[in-house]
């Protein structure tokens, strides 16, 4: 089969055909047959598509918005700025102490907790170099914030309250809001 090469006349606007040149069928071609024999395509270099046509999709939004961070990298950042204001308040004392924010508690409370715990301490034996590992669970703190009026403030209470039960102190003789 051969397809016409065509020009188009300025004055009629009909095709005016100046050589034939050979085609090859659309889906023969696409499967790599050329004049009869099997000839290999080259490669697509690139990103590859998928069965939809649709291939690789990328971030919906830059690194550089705000959104890119996920709800708990910022919790995480409030806890890491209330710690870090304790260590520079509280300095050496809080050395000896690990923190640790996790989603949800992996056991059920224990029989002394109310409800579900919004932390916990777990102290270890005295000759480790660390007295106690804190850990902060993230969704009951949430939703716990969610219910009072000033969720920033009840997190910067629950962080407060932990450390002063580690360190055997009232909350309100380390707190750095008070003083």
């Amino acid at each position: 089969m051969e397809r016409s090469n065509y020009t188009v006349c300025p004055h009629t606007s009909s095709r005016l055909f100046t050589e034939a040149i050979p085609t090859v069928s659309l889906s023969l071609a696409r499967m790599g047959f050329v004049d009869g024999q099997r000839k290999s395509l080259p490669r697509r270099r690139g990103k590859q598509r998928d069965r939809h046509g649709r291939g690789f999709r990328g971030p919906v939004i830059p690194a550089s918005v705000p959104a890119w961070r996920t709800r708990a990298d910022i919790f995480d950042d409030v806890i890491a700025w209330d710690l870090g204001t304790y260590h520079r308040h509280l300095g050496k004392r809080l050395e000896k102490y690990d923190f640790a924010v996790l989603d949800v508690p992996q056991t059920d409370p224990a029989p002394w907790e109310d409800g579900v715990p919004l932390g916990r301490i777990l102290p270890f034996e005295r000759p480790a170099k660390i007295h106690a590992r804190i850990l902060f669970y993230r969704m009951p703190i949430l939703e716990a914030a969610k219910r009072e009026p000033h969720p920033r403030l009840f997190i910067h209470q629950v962080v407060t309250n932990h450390i002063a039960t580690a360190l055997g102190e009232n909350p309100d003789d380390i707190d750095y809001l008070l003083n």
